[in-house]
């Protein structure tokens, strides 16, 4: 079958080959992918930086949408010919995949694979760092920051839907201008007034809570902007791996600092996170209440430049290649 074939000493730019046919075992289910998302993380894995978690695919991709083709034994409620999305920890770049049975969700009539496969990666992300990390509650404010790539227009969403003041930050205003009708309550460029401006927005209060998906040199933006006990959780380093941080400002504040990562997470634990989402999103999906976000979408025989247009940045919500 087609597949990105894994990164190697002697290249890093993403090119398509045979690879063989993955067999589904135990508890597992194949997936005939009709599409895929594209993430920072690809990138990342491309240049040997993020590697895939020990016996998971070493095909990039972290998650897809298609048709279920093989059912491992054990599996119950999962048929072949089902539309099905499914959260990956590796392997959604290929014709064929297979994914844990707690990892896949149902992929409504109302969705186009297109849609359906810039959601799984997105929405459990969201989820994760919004409510299982970042404990957010109703009523309270949560700054994102690269609030307008598929993986904060989801949070933008998925805050909103879960009854918190949304305040959104990025360094595009035209592409920010696109989030209140998502549900961003207030629209931010990231730069060192970031603080002041989310005083200002908050009555002087500051933000219960920071969702960073920008790291590097903005860490310290998002810190200054909440209040006295706020909470950060660090998802993304898009603005670089490296921070000088003001440790003045932690311990004055008595901030927490969380660093999060999904795909590394056990399968067990993932499918806890699948299911609690689900049970809060499924009929927000279906009702397209929370919805993908695609800025370009390639054929699977471009994937070289899907993998360039998201590397050169300024991209609003997701890009997603097609496979036929």
């Amino acid at each position: 079958m087609r597949a990105v074939l894994p990164a190697s000493p002697t290249f890093t730019t993403p090119r398509l080959g045979e690879v063989p046919e993955p067999q589904p075992g135990p508890g597992e289910i194949r997936i005939a992918v009709r599409a895929c998302g594209l993430n920072h993380v690809d990138l990342m894995q491309m240049r040997g930086f993020y590697p895939p978690p020990q016996g998971e695919s070493p095909v990039p991709g972290m998650e897809c949408a298609g048709i279920v083709d093989e059912v491992g034994p054990g599996i119950e409620h999962w048929r072949r010919g089902e539309r099905v999305m499914a959260l990956l920890a590796g392997g959604g770049q290929a014709e064929k995949v297979v994914a844990p049975e707690g990892q896949a969700m149902r992929l409504p009539e109302s969705l186009s694979f297109v849609e359906g496969a810039a959601l799984p990666e997105a929405c459990l992300t969201a989820w994760t760092n919004l409510v299982a990390e970042g404990a957010l509650e109703a009523g309270e404010s949560v700054l994102i920051t690269g609030a307008t790539g598929g993986m904060g227009t989801m949070a933008v969403q998925l805050a909103h839907a879960l009854g918190a003041r949304v305040l959104a930050a990025s360094r595009s205003r035209e592409r920010l201008a696109k989030l209140p009708a998502l549900g961003a309550d207030a629209i931010f460029e990231l730069g060192e007034g970031l603080p002041a401006q989310v005083a200002r927005a908050t009555g002087g209060r500051g933000a219960d809570l920071a969702l960073d998906f920008v790291g590097g040199p903005a860490l310290n933006q998002a810190l200054a902007s909440l209040r006295p006990h706020g909470r950060l959780v660090l998802v993304g380093l898009v603005a670089g791996r490296k921070a000088e941080v003001n440790l003045d400002l932690i311990l004055g504040r008595r901030l927490r600092v969380i660093g999060s990562t999904l795909r590394h997470r056990t399968r067990a634990e993932k499918a806890t996170l699948v299911r609690a989402f689900s049970e809060f999103g499924e009929g927000r999906i279906e009702r397209r209440e929370l919805r993908s976000v695609v800025d370009r979408v390639f054929p699977f025989a471009q994937i070289e430049a899907a993998y360039a247009a998201l590397a050169e940045g300024g991209v609003a919500g997701k890009i997603v290649v097609t496979i036929s």
